[in-house]
């Protein structure tokens, strides 16, 4: 399973990868960022959960997790009551903007261009190489545990602190 990647020691800051989210996802914008102390800015964004809470929570199952590991929000389903919102414990689902908007305000690793072998749009854009799609099994075999919050959000040499 694919996964999105950030190394922090490479960022800039220059928030390409939100104007990329904007340009393809349209008024609503699906990853952003959020500051950390005085350690700088970090891409907030879905994590696609091994076992999402945001899922559990749904009660109109509008959250599925598909089989290619992605997590998405049915707009069809969605009643806008917020369940997901409150059950995600990295707090990366947007906020209810009216139904349409709502199921766009979730990260889906921009489906239709990795269906096309293209990577997603944050990726594409990011100048320095900072934000990657790689299979995150390869990522984990030689790196450290990575723990914020109490969440163990795996091995991984893109997702770190300065």
């Amino acid at each position: 399973m694919k996964k999105l990647l950030v190394n922090l020691d490479v960022c800039i800051g220059c928030q390409a990868h939100s104007a990329a989210c904007h340009r393809v996802n349209g008024d609503t914008l699906t990853f952003r960022t959020g500051q950390i102390d005085d350690a700088g800015t970090l891409p907030v964004v879905c994590r696609h959960c091994e076992d999402p809470a945001c899922v559990a929570a749904c009660p109109r199952d509008a959250m599925r997790k598909e089989e290619d590991g992605t997590v998405r929000r049915s707009a069809n389903l969605c009643s806008g009551c917020r369940s997901c919102v409150l059950a995600c414990p990295f707090g990366v689902l947007g906020d209810v903007d009216g139904l349409a908007g709502f199921s766009r305000s979730k990260c889906h690793l921009c489906f239709d261009r990795t269906a096309e072998g293209k990577e997603p749009a944050c990726v594409a854009t990011c100048p320095t190489g900072a934000i990657r799609f790689e299979e995150i099994d390869e990522v984990l075999a030689d790196e450290e545990e990575l723990v914020i919050g109490g969440h163990a959000l795996g091995r991984s040499p893109y997702v770190r602190r300065r």
